[in-house]
């Protein structure tokens, strides 16, 4: 019987300890929820579940498909081939790289730090609708540079150096 006893430990407990410990209590009986100041230093209780409700949840197997599937693979068979061209595809995919990456850069070192891979499904879906615009109009890798270029102008994002 004494196995199912709860096992009583005995702590030395300070006095700052004691107001941790009041705390972390406090904070179980607001689950979800989250402790903020606002702009008049006052203290707001968020519901962060309820900030989730409603937000598109980003699925790994579809950002997958939609980056090597489509977007990787209309730009390979669409845009020019060789050696001779790398620079052409560079500029092209530095400037959509922009847009799916919601403006980031490369810095001095060649560094973006974001994936595209990675990026939201609907910057993904987006860049696809452009490359998709582009093939069926049959334009130059010149026009899809400039359609990119016109996207990153309007959403603010700016453009490679």
């Amino acid at each position: 019987m004494e196995e199912n006893k709860k096992k009583v430990v005995e702590r030395k407990l300070s006095k700052e300890d004691v107001e941790r410990l009041e705390i972390l209590q406090k904070s179980e009986e607001i689950k979800g929820e989250q402790l903020l100041l606002n702009l008049d230093s006052e203290l707001v209780i968020e519901n962060e579940v309820e900030k989730l409700l409603g937000q598109q949840i980003d699925d790994p197997v579809t950002k997958f498909q939609l980056y090597y599937h489509g977007l990787a693979k209309l730009l390979k068979d669409t845009l020019p081939k060789g050696k001779n061209y790398e620079d052409v595809r560079r500029i092209v995919y530095d400037e959509k790289n922009i847009l799916i990456n919601r403006g980031a850069k490369k810095d001095d070192k060649g560094i973006r730090g974001s994936d595209g891979r990675m990026a939201y499904l609907d910057d993904l879906e987006r860049a696809i609708k452009i490359v998709a615009n582009w093939t069926n109009k049959k334009g130059t890798p010149a026009e899809l540079f400039m359609d990119f270029w016109d996207k990153n102008e309007e959403l603010g994002y700016g453009h490679q150096d």
